[in-house]
């Protein structure tokens, strides 16, 4: 999309579209005898018009000698028979006792070698969207196999990417995207974080200093942020898996929490998914490692599970390998609460027994309450247990139920299909109301195809408190591949598609990240307290709690806060205040 002609757009445009050659026309004329005339250049190579005018320090100086005063800028957009393109008429008012008004046409700027980003393949839609209400984007295109995407401390976008041409035969990198015209395009080209990684790379989470990293049945890397921004990750440990023959449904997915009563440290959540489609597992996974000390276990399939890993500074160490989830064909996507706590995951349903792209059950949204992890050992049922694709029956119906489950919509017999659930995010605070509550989740669709070939991979628009759902992005759009990395921020949604033409065997350069930002204001959180026997409960939907014991502050998160709180009489009174 060609930008707003100016020098301060050409300026912009450098990061991501690098000039070669300019060429400027002027002409100086008196206003009075000059004659408009629309000029075409129908080239092939894109176009951008700018202006000078002493109103930016560019340190460029118009060539006129002797002439002096008030400069101004007026646009007059015309087209071109193959590009666009724009005239700036520069007015120049001559001081002296005779005005004469000169005018310089500005006329255009060739940009070889360079095209702008192309314009998102996809509108945002769904029962009460507003498309205007948001600012759809190419944060960034021309990638190899982009999936997981973490917020870094100052802002910047973090990413995994698998470079090589099949997905499958990868090597893996971290790389940092930096956005500082705040516009929704990354400057340049991205900065290498870390690099020492395996292929097919699928997640990543930033706690504290540290990151941790994975791929598909690879190692979960453990990396430490630099001193400033923009220096390169170290390594600091793996976790290593020692899968038998064959890697169904192995390890993808991470999130982390920090510890609850414990500085320093993070719970560090992740999936072993079944060994086959529609049957109990046999499949065990030993772990280990060389570089963390306190690594060591056998996991079992069709499982969620959470680790603590301490940091110490200068090396990590680990502890309390805890099995918290069972019957899970392969929670690949989980999410925990902004105010409860909680921890949201999705789980693939069971593919077609003779179709495998009619599958046999829907993929589902299940929950854990916070004060249950690690508990006890859930059963969310697979493979006895389940929802019944299209008909909704419930077969079994032993094990903790689904909360949702993702039928097509809106008619679970003729409408729009949603499968291979991947990441989910809870939606960014500062979303419209309706959108700023629930959940979104990334379908991958139909494995290799992508466009009008893949009518399962929308992103989806979920609230559980509601058991309502609808298709945000729809899938079978061309330029759609598998949208199935996501990122919430305080008003964005990152949506990173692997390969937006679906082939994960011949994908190199062809995967992207879009930026979905909101453009209306933010709805402020819902924040209530109630006197109960046991001192005050305080209730709040999104964002941090903070308090104070007046009104003026400073006022300072409350630790270890979720939604309820009680606060017990002797530490009344206090001020509460709940923001993002």
């Amino acid at each position: 999309m060609l930008r707003r002609p100016g020098i301060g757009g050409l300026l912009n445009f450098g990061g991501h579209l690098p000039i070669q050659l300019v060429i400027v026309v002027f002409a100086a004329v008196p206003a009075f005898v000059f004659k408009f005339r629309i000029f075409s250049f129908p080239f092939d190579a894109p176009a951008l018009v700018f202006c000078w005018t002493p109103s930016f320090d560019c340190g460029i100086k118009l060539p006129f000698r002797g002439l002096g005063g008030i400069f101004s800028h007026m646009p007059m957009p015309v087209f071109s028979d193959a590009v666009p393109t724009a005239v700036y008429l520069l007015h120049c008012l001559v001081p002296g006792s005779r005005v004469r008004r000169y005018t310089a046409i500005v006329v255009v700027a060739f940009l070889f070698g360079a095209a702008p980003l192309p314009a998102p393949p996809f509108t945002v839609e769904g029962p009460g969207v507003d498309p205007a209400d948001f600012h759809v984007t190419v944060y960034a295109a021309g990638m190899d196999f982009p999936l997981g995407m973490a917020e870094l401390p100052d802002g910047s976008l973090l990413a995994t990417v698998s470079e090589g041409t099949n997905f499958f035969d990868t090597t893996g990198k971290l790389v940092r995207y930096v956005d500082t015209t705040g516009d929704g395009v990354a400057d340049a080209s991205p900065q290498v974080m870390y690099e020492d990684l395996p292929g097919t790379q699928t997640a990543v989470r930033v706690g504290g200093t540290l990151v941790f990293v994975t791929g598909a049945a690879k190692p979960i890397s453990i990396l430490r942020l630099g001193q400033t921004p923009d220096a390169p990750f170290s390594f600091v440990g793996s976790i290593d898996f020692a899968y038998p023959d064959g890697d169904y449904h192995a390890h993808s997915a991470l999130e982390i929490r920090p510890a609850p009563g414990e500085e320093d440290s993070w719970e560090l959540f992740f999936q072993l998914g079944s060994d086959s489609n529609f049957a109990a597992s046999t499949r065990t996974v030993p772990i280990s490692s060389d570089t963390v000390a306190g690594v060591s276990g056998t996991l079992v399939s069709d499982s969620a599970y959470r680790i603590t890993i301490a940091d110490h500074g200068t090396h990590v160490s680990a502890s309390n390998l805890t099995r918290i989830g069972a019957g899970l064909r392969n929670a690949a996507g989980f999410a925990f609460h902004p105010a409860t706590g909680d921890l949201y995951f999705q789980d693939n349903g069971i593919d077609g027994l003779e179709d495998p792209n009619i599958p046999h059950s829907p993929d589902e949204l299940n929950r854990i309450r916070r004060e249950d992890i690690g508990r006890e050992v859930f059963d969310f049922g697979f493979p006895d247990n389940y929802t019944v694709y299209r008909t909704g029956e419930i077969v079994g119906g032993d094990g903790v139920p689904p909360l949702m489950v993702f039928q097509p919509w809106p008619d679970p017999i003729t409408g729009r299909r949603s499968e291979g659930a991947n990441e989910i995010t809870f939606a960014p605070p500062a979303f419209p109301t309706g959108l700023n509550r629930g959940l979104f989740i990334g379908f991958h669709g139909k494995f290799a195809f992508g466009g009008l070939q893949n009518d399962e991979n929308p992103v989806v628009y979920a609230d559980p408190e509601t058991g309502e759902y609808f298709h945000f992005i729809a899938g079978q759009q061309p330029g759609l591949g598998h949208p199935i990395g996501l990122l919430a921020t305080r008003d964005s949604l990152y949506v990173a598609d692997l390969v937006t033409h679906g082939n994960l065997f011949n994908g190199a350069g062809a995967g992207a990240i879009y930026r979905i930002q909101s453009q209306v204001p933010p709805e402020p959180p819902d924040l209530r307290i109630r006197k109960t026997d046991d001192g005050v409960r305080v209730e709040w939907d999104c964002g941090t709690l903070e308090t104070f014991d007046t009104p003026a502050g400073p006022w300072a998160p409350v630790p270890d806060a979720f939604s309820p709180l009680t606060v017990p009489p002797e530490d009344l009174p206090r001020f509460f205040r709940a923001g993002y």
